[in-house]
């Protein structure tokens, strides 16, 4: 597609404008489930080649396919994003940035929103497309359990590049909440300054993130450095609330090219290993009631999905039992988070 059909397709798309503000009033994209159907066209083999510290953006056309065959356009610009999945040779297609002009997108699905990411199948293999669902039903895990997460929408989209030169791309993927709606939600900013611990934050916040990592064997992850977590700052007290993301290598996912850091003492990612902070006897006691009384939320979503074959919610569930067979055996408990603690690092459970 050239710049002057792009540019028909922008205009036959404004005239559907007034359509728009029955779609969405700002906040409503992360508010539903039912997956969003998209098509996104760009050149898609500069995004592609784009293995830069710091990718540019491209122009872009984003088309949202809506019942009774109207549609909504938006020329917005889109960038690779990520590291594992962007610079090595694992992925035929890196994770995704769209970068949306505010004023485009007003009384549209997307108002209110400036950049989002999107998590993409990287590879056209069938578990590829599976791994993508699990790290979504993580995100809604995390939300069950609290409203300081990043929510999530699913999308079916369609990847086209403008000048022909690689096929088209279908799958299923998602958006992630971006930070500054977060922000807003929380009544928070984000907290750019240094973190020289995690116990800088909130101990509740802590305690959760580390044993909602620890439910589902993921490492992969530091609150003081903020590797895969997010830090904010509620304006009302000045508390510090950790917000975690990026979850491909945790163990209830099991992907082919997940592998524990050399700095824990694991072999592989199935197995649990704890990072929180030492707390006195009793002090995981309401961060565990928390996960018990959200338990049959948890595996009612997950026994609700119908994006992911039987045999691997099955594989999920028995993961996550053996969990709550941890949190629910005060032996086990005592082992897992109370003798074994450090201020470093805490020892390895013995639970895979």
């Amino acid at each position: 597609m050239n710049i002057k059909i792009l540019s028909i397709v922008v205009l036959f798309a404004v005239v559907f404008t007034f359509y728009q503000s029955s779609f969405a009033k700002e906040g409503a994209l992360f508010q539903e489930d039912s997956p969003l159907v998209l098509t996104l066209e760009a050149d898609l083999v500069t995004i592609i080649n784009d293995k830069s510290e710091e990718p540019e953006y491209t122009q872009g056309l984003l088309i949202q396919n809506h019942e009774n065959y109207k549609i909504s356009a938006f020329e917005i610009k889109v960038k690779p994003r990520g590291n594992t999945r962007r610079v090595t040779s694992l992925c035929e297609f890196p994770p995704l940035r769209f970068n949306f002009k505010k004023k485009l997108v007003a009384n549209t699905i997307f108002e209110g929103h400036d950049k989002l990411k999107f998590v993409s199948q990287c590879r056209k293999e069938q578990d590829f497309q599976n791994y993508v669902l699990e790290e979504y039903l993580l995100y809604k895990t995390y939300s069950i359990l609290t409203d300081e997460s990043y929510r999530t929408r699913l999308v079916n989209i369609t990847i086209k590049d403008i000048k022909l030169r690689v096929p088209t791309i279908t799958m299923t993927g998602f958006l992630i909440e971006d930070d500054e709606t977060l922000a807003k939600r929380l009544d928070a900013r984000k907290y750019e300054n240094t973190l020289y611990s995690q116990d800088s934050c909130a101990p509740s916040a802590v305690d959760r993130l580390s044993m909602f990592q620890y439910m589902i064997g993921n490492t992969d992850w530091y609150i003081n450095t903020k590797h895969n977590t997010d830090i904010f700052e509620v304006k009302k007290d000045n508390e510090l609330i950790p917000v975690p993301f990026d979850f491909d290598f945790s163990g209830v996912i099991n992907t082919t090219y997940a592998k524990p850091s050399k700095e824990i003492p694991i072999t592989q990612v199935k197995q649990r290993y704890f990072k929180g902070s030492c707390r006195d006897e009793l002090g995981y006691d309401q961060t565990i009631q928390l996960f018990n009384e959200r338990m049959d939320e948890i595996y009612s979503l997950y026994n609700s999905f119908d994006l992911l074959p039987k045999s691997i919610i099955k594989k999920s569930l028995r993961y996550y039992t053996k969990f709550y067979k941890i949190i629910n055996d005060q032996e086990l408990i005592d082992a897992s988070f109370y003798r074994a603690c450090n201020s470093n690092y805490p020892k390895l459970s013995a639970s895979k």
